[in-house]
């Protein structure tokens, strides 16, 4: 496995090799990946020309790849003005966070610089497709610092530079089949429905009693459904570890009875 460093392109190319320095100084980077819009006539064309002949001169023997984000009908995306534009962004992005995931390789990506719309689809899009020591990252540094043309950080300057990870919560409660930031929510909207697909159907009729005896204890449960206390309590721990593995949270759940109850009963978010 890889430490992969991906970047999404705006007006600061120079944030891109800032941080890439500073990340090699902490993990074997063996790759940098650059997420761009349309290559030519954008409004990153320029930054785009300028950053590829630093890559290839300062970083010789370090594998780039370069992918152009495109709109949901395949077409070039020259600018976030519209929803549709967005959504292309965030599908696109999306798309080729999970091809990289497929490989098993350990992902750190860079937002800084562009439009500010463009960061958060991006941020979206990690919490969706991020695990384990997968990282968000972007630079801090004076305005000075940043400027047209200075790809690294100079002498006497490297205090004032720094490599900061954003918090980021993965979404382990949105599968892949969310393809757009509104499916994202609609599907948060409805937790319970996307928890409901996942029991076996004898677990799905005590969840529904369950859910009409929210109160009921296991012997009360046994009875109204004409089994067994100790079948209904295989069946709730086989439940409780459906949804440890269903929640972002999962493995610090101290009440499983509640958080089910609360889940069942519509009273989470």
């Amino acid at each position: 496995m890889s430490d992969i460093f991906l970047a999404t392109l705006g007006q600061r190319p120079e944030a891109i090799t800032v941080a890439l320095d500073l990340l090699r100084e902490r993990y074997p980077i063996q790759q940098v990946a650059i997420l761009h819009t349309e290559p030519y006539y954008s409004g990153i064309a320029e930054s785009l020309a300028n950053l590829k002949p630093i890559l290839d001169n300062d970083y010789a023997g370090l594998p780039v790849r370069y992918h152009e984000l495109t709109g949901l009908d395949g077409g070039a995306i020259m600018d976030i003005s519209t929803q549709r534009a967005a959504e292309g962004y965030y599908s696109s992005l999306y798309d080729i966070l999970v091809t990289y995931k497929q490989g098993g390789d350990t992902l750190h990506l860079l937002v800084a610089g562009g439009r500010k719309a463009m960061s958060i689809y991006a941020t979206l899009a990690a919490g969706l497709a991020f695990r384990g020591r997968d990282r968000l990252w972007t630079v801090l540094s004076p305005v000075e610092l940043l400027r047209h043309g200075l790809f690294h950080i100079p002498p006497g300057w490297r205090e004032e530079v720094q490599l900061v990870a954003l918090p980021l919560i993965t979404a382990r409660v949105v599968d892949g089949t969310a393809r757009t930031p509104g499916a994202i929510v609609n599907r948060r909207q409805n937790i319970y429905h996307d928890f409901y697909q996942r029991l076996s159907k004898q677990e799905r009729v005590l969840v529904d009693r369950l859910q009409q005896h929210p109160y009921a204890g296991d012997n009360d449960l046994a009875e109204l459904l004409h089994k067994s206390p100790r079948t209904v309590q295989n069946q709730l721990r086989s439940i409780y570890q459906k949804m440890t593995g269903f929640f972002d949270f999962g493995e610090r759940i101290t009440d499983k009875r509640r958080l089910l109850i609360d889940l069942i009963l519509g009273r989470l978010d």
